[in-house]
């Protein structure tokens, strides 16, 4: 099939159109991957007005970071068209979904859906950014229904003017806030309504005002109080009346004031914590890649006598070492002995499944960034020790790699339906994961703590220090909060933390003396130690270490392909100089095993 080409893209699929310009899947030649490309389309191009719309789309939302953002690569323009790079998400839009649905979401999905998109959106306003047509279609599901909000395409600064050509009026009727109808202006509360009626939608089954013509929607923003759900969907705790009719008031000083405060009303309702976890700071990201791990006080009585020994046990119930050591008690198992090393890449590569073989490339599933494992250099290169090992890996099983990025969460499921023939995201191999997918290991990983130089902090008494994290990963929702627990337990004041939307940010705080100490994944804080030119060091021993896994689709026979792979590669040295380029050799491991976790 001839590809159309695009300056270094190929336009691969046509995706959809829209106003604003097409979206196609395409292929990166210059990054060898495959984005969602959206270009302006020809007719436009002399359109200033549609230009500089499409400019600031590009740049109001390559600037957010937020998770549930879909991530900008990067924007320009090619042979005189402008054009936007962006991640390329596997799934559906809400619209979509609720037409396939026929009927109303269950009122935990809605919820769960209306707290993602508010948190989009809390990032967005927290910069100064109103998106101005929150819709269905601009909300898209991906695996496990995790959403993103798409298409900034009209979003603009609070204190700028608009950009609308004449006669023409931005967003969609359904979801317009009735002072977009009065005056044209929109704030933060816009947003709010338009999310309120899209929760009215999925509650429901049904958009608030269904009138078809332009009067009657205007005549239903405007002057018809804002529907009861419950009348609709009887099913429903009518306690959802009240968050519709305050989130869809009139008068924007008498609805929610912020997106989270209408994602905690319409929570509450249901009882229960938010499926956000705990508030973020703006742009915090998902959770990460880290296992699941539950830590526990070893008693009252050794915290009082041992000062604060926090006792590190694995939910797999297995026994590990205290706080310090830097390896874990046991050792990985494997119900069978290992079939013998091949040594010959020749050989190795001939153990690739046919259909791999046929399809003439390794599909690999990646979520970024997360230096040093995979994070974008300033050329915008996929780069870390986890893309260098993954392409040592294909060039023993000669195929090319494509890289696909996508949601951290839809990376397993993603894999285990076969999408992706790989994962690779640091992720931790688990016996709660072989369930669903084999694990090919090829790293030891922990938990280490940084702290600057002549500050001392120490990992097990941290009780009144302020400790910074990235947000979600591990030793922010697990590590720590049980820590305090065991801080409260003796009668200390807790330990302060800080939550962080990158590593970066952390390690900025940890040097400028905003916080005493940063706890991290072990390979990234001791990256962060190498590059700090001093002004950082080791807290501590790396402690809870597990080892990090390459996924495949369980009982696959590319397991052991990329086991033999990873071997030949760790024999010839080219592992070791691997690790050492990245500052990670703490973790080399001299032997992959296939379903490695400790018990």
């Amino acid at each position: 099939m001839e590809v159309t080409r695009f300056g270094h893209y190929e336009l691969l699929e046509l995706l959809g159109r829209g106003g604003m310009g097409q979206v196609f899947r395409a292929h990166d030649t210059v990054t060898d991957r495959v984005v969602a490309l959206k270009v302006l389309p020809a007719h436009v191009v002399g359109d200033p007005v549609f230009q500089e719309r499409f400019r600031r789309e590009a740049h109001a939302a390559a600037g957010l970071s937020d998770p549930h953002v879909v991530p900008i690569h990067g924007y320009g323009e090619i042979d005189g068209q402008l054009y936007l790079d962006m991640r390329l998400i596997d799934g559906e839009d809400l619209g979509s979904a609720l037409a396939a649905a026929g009927g109303p979401f269950p009122p935990e999905r809605a919820v769960k859906i209306v707290e993602q998109v508010a948190s989009a959106l809390e990032s967005a306003h927290s910069v100064g950014l109103v998106h101005r047509d929150v819709k269905p279609s601009n909300i898209f599901l991906a695996a496990r229904d995790f959403v993103y909000l798409i298409d900034f395409g009209i979003a603009r600064t609070t204190s700028q003017t608009g950009l609308t050509s004449a006669g023409s009026t931005l967003g969609t009727m359904a979801y317009m806030a009735p002072e977009r109808f009065k005056t044209g202006r929109s704030d933060p509360r816009s947003d709010i309504y338009a999310l309120t009626c899209v929760l009215h939608e999925c509650l429901t089954g049904r958009r608030p005002y269904t009138g078809e013509s332009l009067e009657q929607q205007l005549a239903g923003h405007l002057m018809t109080p804002p529907p009861l759900p419950s009348a609709v969907n009887p099913a429903l705790p009518t306690g959802f009346d009240a968050v519709i009719a305050k989130g869809m008031a009139k008068k924007p000083d008498d609805r929610y004031q912020s997106a989270l405060e209408l994602a905690d009303a319409a929570r509450a309702v249901l009882g229960g914590p938010s499926s956000l976890g705990k508030r973020r700071p703006r742009h915090a990201r998902p959770p990460r890649r880290f296992r699941n791990l539950a830590v526990a006080c070893a008693g009252l009585a050794l915290v009082l006598v041992a000062g604060f020994v926090v006792v590190q046990v694995r939910d797999t119930g297995g026994d590990t070492p205290a706080s310090g050591s830097t390896k874990p008690s046991g050792s990985p198992t494997t119900t069978t002995a290992p079939p013998p090393f091949l040594s010959d890449p020749s050989a190795i590569a001939a153990t690739v499944p046919a259909a791999i073989r046929s399809a003439g490339k390794l599909v690999v599933g990646v979520n970024e960034p997360y230096a040093p494992a995979e994070f974008m250099d300033s050329d915008g290169a996929m780069v870390g020790f986890d893309i260098d090992l993954m392409d040592a890996i294909a060039r023993v099983l000669n195929l090319p790699v494509e890289y696909r990025e996508t949601a951290f969460e839809s990376i397993l499921p993603s894999v285990q339906a076969g999408a992706y023939d790989v994962g690779l995201s640091s992720f931790t191999d688990t016996k709660e994961r072989e369930q669903t997918v084999d694990f090919v290991t090829y790293f030891q990983a922990g938990t280490l703590w940084a702290q600057r130089p002549g500050t001392p902090v120490n990992p097990n008494n941290a009780c009144g220090r302020k400790v910074g994290v990235k947000s979600r990963t591990i030793q922010d929702t697990e590590e720590l909060p049980t820590k305090n627990k065991a801080c409260l337990a003796v009668g200390a004041a807790p330990i302060d933390t800080v939550e962080f939307f990158s590593q970066d940010e952390a390690v900025d705080a940890l040097v400028s003396g905003k916080v005493d100490a940063i706890s991290s994944d072990s390979p990234v804080t001791g990256y962060a130690i190498s590059q700090s030119k001093g002004a950082l060091e080791a807290a501590g021993e790396i402690f809870d270490a597990a080892p990090y896994g390459l996924p495949v689709a369980k009982g696959s026979p590319l397991a052991e392909s990329l086991r033999q792979a990873v071997m030949l590669v760790i024999k010839s040295g080219e592992y070791r100089t691997i690790m050492e380029k990245w500052g990670v050799e703490a973790g080399m491991i001299t032997a992959p095993v296939i379903n490695g976790a400790y018990n």
